[in-house]
């Protein structure tokens, strides 16, 4: 065979050769962070390039400072627009009004996946004082609408301290690869007042102080949107354990429909390296 036949005959076979599993794009995610009560400043940068090494994911953080702030975000309808899925890392509290939020709503009842991490759960809350006389409406408004949204109903939590976790759906592609006996050295155990009809447990904690029962990390179906919420993630006594960063990766992965049943990322959405 000439020199010129073997050249050739190389550069034919790569032209037959299919795209590699990695060249696939990144999954693009815009996270919004911001609030009381928790590192928004260094935590989310720390979080994300952590997993962004267990799944093919690049991340927008976008600051918020306040609820009004978050509240001007969700009146364009297109503040998700060019992102695979939201990441909500936020603390807002009851500083709300009806309709603060109503994108939020729409982007993910539209088909756009999200992700819910610990005190956004608490934003948007009902006020925790029962005497409040706009306690049984806004209620109503937050079980309608961010507890539908997030899949869960909580207002308090315990003291920062550790716990151990427990499986619930040992076979959701979410756990199967997640440890049996995971413990946290310290966290919030955020109280279950009650899960939402469309959500699905994954995780739960008993907790050491009322012996009461927690789920801590679920999937919830928000019209046509998957979502994943855990409120796991106080700080980076939590945050720098690396299978809560896969907990948060496969998470994702699971909103966005790239992770398999048998718990591995698909083809080209896995680890970097």
């Amino acid at each position: 065979m000439t020199r010129f036949a073997v050249v050739f005959a190389i550069c034919a076979t790569c032209f037959v050769v299919p795209l590699r599993a990695d060249d696939a794009k990144p999954i693009k995610a815009l996270m919004f962070v911001g609030g009381g009560f928790h590192d928004y400043k260094k935590m989310p940068g720390e979080l994300t390039q952590k997993i962004s090494e267990f799944a093919n994911v690049s991340f927008d953080i976008k600051p918020i400072a306040d609820a009004e702030a978050m509240a001007a975000v969700f009146k364009d309808p297109h503040f998700a627009d060019g992102y695979d899925v939201v990441v909500y890392d936020i603390c807002f509290g009851e500083k709300w009004k009806d309709g603060d939020y109503d994108g939020a709503l729409k982007v993910a009842g539209d088909g756009k996946p999200a992700v819910f991490i610990h005190c956004s759960m608490h934003t948007y809350r009902p006020p925790r004082n029962t005497k409040d006389p706009a306690l049984k409406e806004r209620e109503a408004i937050a079980d309608a609408k961010w507890h539908a949204l997030v899949g869960m109903d909580t207002r308090v939590h315990d003291k920062f301290g550790p716990f151990s976790t427990e499986k619930v759906t040992k076979d959701h592609p979410i756990m199967l690869r997640f440890p049996d006996d995971w413990k946290t050295a310290g966290d919030e155990l955020y109280n279950t007042v009650k899960m939402m009809p469309t959500a699905t447990p994954l995780l739960q904690a008993k907790s050491p102080l009322s012996g009461k029962i927690h789920t801590v990390a679920w999937v919830n179906q928000y019209g046509k949107a998957r979502i994943f919420s855990t409120t796991l993630g106080h700080d980076m006594t939590t945050g720098g354990d690396a299978d809560y960063q896969k907990l948060l990766a496969y998470g994702l992965l699971w909103a966005c429909d790239k992770l398999g049943a048998d718990g591995k990322p698909l083809p080209g959405y896995g680890p970097s390296k």
